[in-house]
């Protein structure tokens, strides 16, 4: 386990210290997924609805940044696989039901609109209700 403490306040305990720790770090698998990693295949697929082998695929990409970051906090095997069942479910229902709105909702397709920009505001709260709760979970 990562002996780094994130706040020096006597006040917080080892476990708030630990869900920290772990927020940060499925934080940080989530940006390298979301926006580093993402072919133009996978940015296509999101935007037009369809090819959603494209979308599988950033949606396991996502699950093994996750499960592979958990595995280094120790947690055990089977939490690590309930991670990635979660992770990868999540990640793609939340992003093909995002991807066929935006295809069928020309308004979405303009990203200067602010529909565009609600719509994806939305879609990345919802991955970070995923990371807040496997972050509960797993600390």
């Amino acid at each position: 386990m990562f002996s780094l403490t994130l706040c020096s306040c006597s006040n917080i305990t080892k476990e708030e210290n630990l869900w920290c720790l772990i927020m940060c770090a499925l934080l940080l698998c989530h940006y390298l997924g979301d926006f580093c990693l993402t072919t133009k295949a996978i940015i296509r697929a999101k935007s037009n609805g369809s090819e959603l082998q494209y979308i599988l695929l950033h949606a396991i990409i996502h699950a093994t940044l996750m499960t592979f970051a958990l595995y280094l906090f120790k947690v055990p095997l089977g939490g690590c696989l309930a991670a990635f069942f979660i992770q990868f479910c999540t990640h793609f229902f939340i992003d093909t039901g995002k991807s066929i709105l935006t295809a069928n909702v020309e308004k979405l397709k303009d990203t200067t609109s602010k529909a565009y920009w609600v719509v994806f505001g939305f879609d990345q709260f919802l991955h970070l209700l995923v990371i807040v709760f496997l972050s509960y979970c797993y600390s």
